[in-house]
């Protein structure tokens, strides 16, 4: 797997992935904003954007994205309801 820099700021990235499985070659791209209507809390906007690039790269190279599967970082949905769930329960 190759990640590129696309874009990279202090509050804002976006990494591009390319990677290859059995044949099969796919881009895709990852980003990060932080700050007020931002999806990153965090400085580590590059990371990020690296780590959201990299689970979209598998998540297509495996086909896991045919079957319903997403990666956390791709939707508030699954925090809001991660955070519903976690109400009351003990770490």
């Amino acid at each position: 797997m190759n990640f590129n820099a696309e874009v990279l700021k202090e509050d804002f990235a976006v990494m591009k992935a390319t990677a290859r499985r059995n044949g099969l070659s796919i881009e895709t791209y990852g980003s990060a904003l932080m700050g007020q209507g931002g999806n990153c809390r965090s400085n580590y906007v590059a990371e990020m954007a690296e780590k959201r690039a990299l689970a979209r790269a598998v998540l297509k190279l495996s086909g896991a994205y045919k079957h319903g599967v997403y990666a956390e970082d791709e939707s508030d949905d699954f925090k809001q309801r991660n955070k519903e769930e976690s109400k009351g329960k003990p770490f």
